[in-house]
């Protein structure tokens, strides 16, 4: 659990450095990457939520969970990141349940 929290905070310190790029396509690039990644995180994130033994952490895991879920969707509209990129980049199908984009739900409201 406390790895994925590590990684949760080091997904989103990508988001300030993605700005920080001036070239366009490298920009772009690295938002693709970085929303990849962060919808890796918001499944592990699921899977720590729904498990008995974090229940102690469930509040921590869930504002984290809303904040990646936030974070991916400001991404894909600020960079104009189409959703059939990510399915491209997501070749091995782990992405399964990708819902939360289409929809202003968070965990807590589900």
């Amino acid at each position: 659990m406390s790895g994925v929290l590590a990684w949760a905070n080091s997904e989103l310190e990508h988001v300030g450095r993605i700005a920080s790029i001036k070239d366009k396509a490298i920009q772009y690039a690295y938002a693709v990457s970085t929303v990849n990644g962060m919808m890796h995180l918001r499944n592990a994130l699921v899977e720590l939520v729904n498990d008995k033994a974090y229940e102690w952490k469930r509040e921590e895991l869930l504002r984290t969970h809303d904040q990646v879920v936030r974070v991916i969707k400001h991404l894909m509209k600020e960079y104009k990141i189409d959703f059939n990129t990510i399915k491209r980049v997501n070749v091995s199908g782990l992405l399964k349940n990708t819902s939360y984009l289409k929809n202003n739900k968070t965990m807590k409201k589900r």
